[in-house]
């Protein structure tokens, strides 16, 4: 018997029947697959070619408003505020000091020029003219007696007799000037806004006995930009709104010659004699001063505009796609911008510019229905009062 080392063994099996079968398999597998998927009816993925949306049919078109190009009056406004105030006003005080005596007029009455308001005591300055006229007839007197005697008195003691009669006539014109003005009168025709004094209190020079306006036209002092002023003729319709949103209208009456450098703005004075009777001076109020306007411009609803790094542009509807497109504006209102390059009159913008449309999206216009000639005005600027 053999030693297991001598023992005969058979050989290994070759793999290669293996191997070729494997690839067989393989290669056939692979030549099969297309005709599987075409089974199903897909695409490689499966599922009908859904998975990712690659391969499946084509996006559903978004609808979307949409707007045209269509002439329309554009106005364009700026907004400031300030408080009302009387044509003219006066601090009346005396013109001396003395005693009240009587009062004649009180807060909220009417008075015309010439009316008396007040009357002071008066009776030292009347005194005091009386002493004036006293010393007067005494210096006539006596310039009669010297030029009687001018064979013995000298020409010059004689001039300075007159230059004293001339002083003392003076004097006393004076003091019946003084002793009129006891009686206070109203300069202009008014109304009584405040009464300071009382009777029997001191009137002073510094002390202001009544506050007077004339009231029968009202102004208001409105600053705008000089850019926004440029614009700004005298005549210009001013609109103007009180707290309980009282609405009356006044013009721009002057125009200050120069623009403040500290502020940029240029002043206006805007009047007024047509008013509510709770238009008073000092009232708070609010106005829109026409700036600009278009009669018939070719215009977008403003919110079919959008910026895009500062240029405006708008979304057409193109072929059924988003298109988008810059456009030069003009003249902006709070709901319809001019439109002077970038489109015509047959192109179809989307209504709402920013809102979620992309470009190259589909969209299924839904125009906008037909309307006539709009209005438009620009959202107001505001400024501090």
């Amino acid at each position: 018997m053999l030693p297991k080392s001598k023992m005969h063994t058979p050989p290994r099996r070759p793999r290669m029947f293996m191997r070729g079968t494997i690839g067989t398999a393989l290669a056939l597998g692979l030549a099969l697959s297309p005709g599987c998927g075409d089974a199903t009816g897909g695409q490689p993925g499966g599922h009908g070619g859904q998975r990712g949306g690659r391969g499946g049919p084509e996006a559903k078109a978004l609808t979307v408003k949409t707007v045209t190009l269509r002439d329309a009056e554009i106005r364009r406004f700026y907004r400031t505020s300030g408080t009302l105030a009387a044509i003219r006003s006066a601090e009346i005080t005396a013109v001396q000091p003395a005693i009240i005596r009587d009062i004649t007029v009180d807060e909220g009455d009417t008075v015309v020029a010439g009316q008396v308001l007040a009357k002071l005591d008066g009776r030292e300055l009347g005194l005091q003219a009386g002493v004036a006229q006293v010393q007067l007839d005494n210096l006539e007197r006596e310039l009669t007696r010297l030029e009687s005697a001018r064979s013995v008195i000298s020409a010059e003691e004689i001039a300075q007799q007159r230059n004293a009669v001339d002083e003392a006539r003076a004097a006393l014109r004076l003091s019946k000037h003084q002793a009129k003005r006891t009686t206070v009168r109203a300069p202009f025709d008014g109304m009584i806004v405040a009464r300071h004094v009382d009777e029997g209190n001191l009137a002073t020079t510094a002390t202001a006995l009544f506050s007077l306006a004339d009231t029968s036209t009202l102004e208001l002092f409105l600053h705008l930009p000089e850019r926004d002023a440029a614009s700004v003729k005298i005549g210009t319709s001013v609109e103007i709104t009180l707290v309980d949103d009282a609405t009356f209208t006044a013009e721009i009456a002057r125009r200050a010659p120069v623009v403040d450098a500290t502020t940029g703005t240029v002043k206006f004075t805007v009047r007024t004699s047509e008013f509510p009777d709770n238009a008073v001076p000092g009232a708070f109020a609010r106005a829109r001063v026409l700036i600009d306007e278009r009669e018939a411009a070719p215009s977008l609803a403003s919110t079919a505009i959008f910026r895009v790094d500062g240029e405006p542009h708008v979304f057409v509807v193109d072929d059924g796609k988003a298109r988008r497109r810059p456009v030069k504006v003009g003249l902006e209102g709070s709901g319809r911008i001019e439109i002077i390059e970038g489109l015509n009159e047959t192109d179809i913008v989307v209504a709402e510019g920013s809102a979620g449309v992309t470009e190259g999206m589909p969209l299924q216009p839904d125009p906008e229905p037909k309307q006539g000639r709009q209005t438009a005005a620009r959202p107001e600027k505001t400024t501090g009062a």
